[in-house]
């Protein structure tokens, strides 16, 4: 019996990644590092620890990752003031639905609350007021594909993770759901899922509504 969701935010709840990627085009440009596609997709999924050591991959260990954090946090707020920042089809058809049913939901998400607190204004809904747990990724030791956030929101709700289905968008965020033991839906977004994804998945829908077919 499906008792809670624990959802993923980024990618899955909040169309942010497609604003992300514009702005490391944009980093690209304003100082000369080449953030390419590879680089990205290392990036979604995963907390600042384990972001360090992908710079430190790609760029050595003089990075100046504290320049670049701050300078792309400010871009992305200052495009969330000119634009908003665009809720996923879905996402509140199936926050509304779980609500109204009495089924848990919970966030687990790699970013910061201190920081994704801040995208309040610029939401059409406050869709984080649908959530009995949030767990951040300031919260754990280990990042996704750690199935550690996942284990933390469902021990927080009382829940029995076997109970849960987890829904996720990028692929270290499907490998978490899959290693926690959870049914594990994948809504793809930038990143379509592998071979090794599909044989583990249990399904792969196209929006978060689809998700009330399966509960």
């Amino acid at each position: 019996m499906i008792e809670a969701l624990l959802f993923d935010m980024d990618g899955l709840l909040l169309d942010t990644e497609r604003m992300q990627d514009k702005i490391w085009d944009k980093a690209k440009e304003h100082f000369h590092y080449d953030f390419n596609e590879s680089f990205k997709k290392e990036m979604r999924g995963i907390n600042i620890q384990a972001s360090l050591k992908i710079y430190e991959k790609y760029f050595g260990k003089n990075f100046d990752y504290q320049t670049v954090l701050k300078w792309r946090r400010e871009y992305f707020m200052e495009m969330a003031k000119n634009e908003g920042i665009p809720i996923k089809k879905g996402a509140l058809e199936l926050l509304r639905y779980a609500r109204q049913k009495g089924i848990h939901c919970a966030l687990a998400t790699s970013t910061e609350r201190n920081r994704f607190m801040q995208y309040i204004p610029y939401l059409e809904e406050n869709i984080f007021d649908f959530f009995d747990v949030i767990v951040d990724g300031s919260m754990v030791q280990h990042s996704k594909p750690d199935p550690e956030i996942f284990l933390l929101a469902a021990n927080q709700l009382g829940v029995d993770i076997k109970n849960c289905i987890i829904l996720e968008d990028s692929i270290n965020g499907v490998k978490a759901g899959i290693a926690s033991g959870a049914m594990t839906v994948m809504i793809p977004d930038l990143m379509q899922p592998t071979d090794e994804i599909k044989d583990k998945v249990y399904c792969i829908l196209n929006d978060l509504s689809k998700v009330i077919d399966v509960i």
